[in-house]
């Protein structure tokens, strides 16, 4: 049985492309190296003659057999001898791969690679690119010779960990320990939640069970037609929506002539059409899942619509429980009319939110870390959130994909990682868990399961050595 490892987290190495950032945190090592080819007198020239490089190369045989347009190669000279190579590719619109580099005796003698390098800051200074990834290897050797031109380090992993010690990272916060509370009655939790909707509310079993109760509240005839308004991932939405309740109404994205309007302040933006929508004729919802917090002067989610729908397990560490908001309906009611009674759960939603809503703007401190923690991990790579009006603290980090590391690929690669997340591929769109329970770690971890593809070789695995055995 083969050994295949780079399951775990470690940390790559990029070179600042700006040379007096680069020159600043550069290791004495590498500077060293650097200067001693400067004074061998060393030279650089670009070429696309594969040839060349194929002679300093390790292995001609697995050196590329095409240089692609966007490829850079560069070539190193000691008066007319050829002494090393390097090949840069372009991986993200603001970093370079260290794709391949070689050199032969005559040039590890006067550290050509040492040179190459820093003439690829020097080349690309000024440019859209910032940073050279210099690599990541799981051999020692060469790791530490990575090391050497690290001036930003990053978080990366190739391959997910095996099944049975592979983690879970979900958007929700509720994990298998907290099945274990200790009961505290140490605020009138139902007063607080009403003073925090200003309003009346019911409490239901999840998400899914109070939207359609909100939807059947409003006495629908069947096959109703409702016109849904979604801040972003908009055609997922309205899918999701289809899926869920499709039986028995109908959704249409920005549909005016609609019995209902559906104002979904998805992945906690706010929907900006909700205060227009609350002026209409036809009844409005709110679908607030997403978007539990407010800050003074923001607009309140679930202000302007005749009922709105929160989820506490999108935001607190608990199995279940949501909130309908803007009328109590009896228990009668809820069995006849709604049909979701579950007075247990209710009884635990209401002892864990004794717990936990006392704790939420803590929660919504690390919450507020980790987002910034994501924006730092992928700005290294160029790429943004991908939208600006998300709340304080946000419910998911929201990564806009841009080619070619398109949503779905994305949503794919953390799936075999055990990392949880929604996509929109309309938009384009990733939401990332956020939650309060993830330490820094597990974001880097996040992080390097989707930076391990942006790594050009992260498929490349050893030929078994069993394999070419008589």
């Amino acid at each position: 049985m083969q050994y295949i490892g780079k399951d775990i987290l470690t940390y790559g190495s990029l070179l600042h492309l700006d040379p007096k950032k680069a020159w600043e945190r550069l290791r004495s090592r590498a500077k060293q190296g650097i200067r001693k080819a400067k004074r061998a007198g060393v030279r650089v020239v670009e070429s696309r003659d594969l040839s060349q490089m194929a002679k300093v190369w390790y292995n001609p045989d697995t050196l590329t057999r095409t240089l692609e347009p966007e490829q850079k190669l560069y070539l190193a000279y000691l008066g007319d001898e050829l002494v090393g190579g390097i090949i840069v590719t372009p991986v993200t619109p603001n970093t370079l791969f260290y794709h391949y580099g070689g050199t032969n005796e005559a040039g590890r003698a006067v550290e050509a690679n040492a040179f190459l390098l820093w003439h690829v800051v020097e080349t690309f200074h000024g440019t859209a690119y910032e940073y050279l990834d210099v690599g990541v290897s799981f051999r020692a050797e060469l790791q530490h010779y990575f090391q050497k031109y690290c001036t930003q380090p990053y978080p990366i992993l190739f391959h997910p960990p095996a099944g049975e010690i592979r983690p879970q990272i979900r958007l929700n916060p509720f994990a298998a320990e907290h099945l274990d509370w200790v009961e505290q009655q140490v605020i009138a939790i139902n007063t607080q939640l009403s003073e925090y909707f200003e309003a009346e509310f019911t409490y239901l079993p999840s998400w899914h069970f109070a939207l359609q109760s909100a939807l059947c509240a409003l006495d629908l005839p069947p096959k109703a037609m409702i016109g849904v308004w979604c801040s972003v991932g908009e055609v997922s939405y309205v899918e999701e929506l289809r899926r869920l309740f499709g039986d028995r109404w109908r959704f249409a994205a920005r549909e005016r002539n609609a019995q209902a309007y559906l104002a979904g302040h998805r992945w906690g933006v706010f929907c900006e059409e909700a205060e227009g929508l609350s002026g209409e004729s036809a009844p409005l919802i709110e679908d607030c899942r997403d978007r539990l917090y407010h800050r003074a002067g923001e607009p309140q989610a679930g202000s302007y619509g005749r009922y709105a729908v929160f989820d506490f397990a999108r935001w607190f560490p608990i199995q279940f429980g949501a909130a309908l908001v803007g009328e109590y309906f009896p228990d009668q009611t809820v069995w006849d009319k709604l049909h979701c009674l579950d007075i247990t759960k209710r009884n635990v939603v209401r002892e864990l939110l004794q717990i936990h809503w006392p704790q939420r703007m803590a929660y919504g401190s690390a919450r507020a870390a980790n987002w910034k923690r994501y924006e730092e991990l992928f700005g290294l790579l160029g790429m943004k959130p991908a939208a600006s009006g998300a709340a304080e603290p946000p419910f998911a980090f929201l990564l806009k994909a841009e080619p070619p590391y398109g949503a779905q690929a994305i949503h794919e690669r953390l799936q075999k990682f055990g990392v949880q997340t929604e996509v929109d591929s309309h938009d384009e769109i990733v939401a990332l868990p956020c939650h309060a329970g993830l330490k820094p770690s597990q974001v880097d971890y996040v992080f390097g399961a989707f930076r391990g593809m942006v790594n050009p070789c992260h498929t490349f695995v050893r030929t078994d050595p069993d394999a070419r055995r008589p």
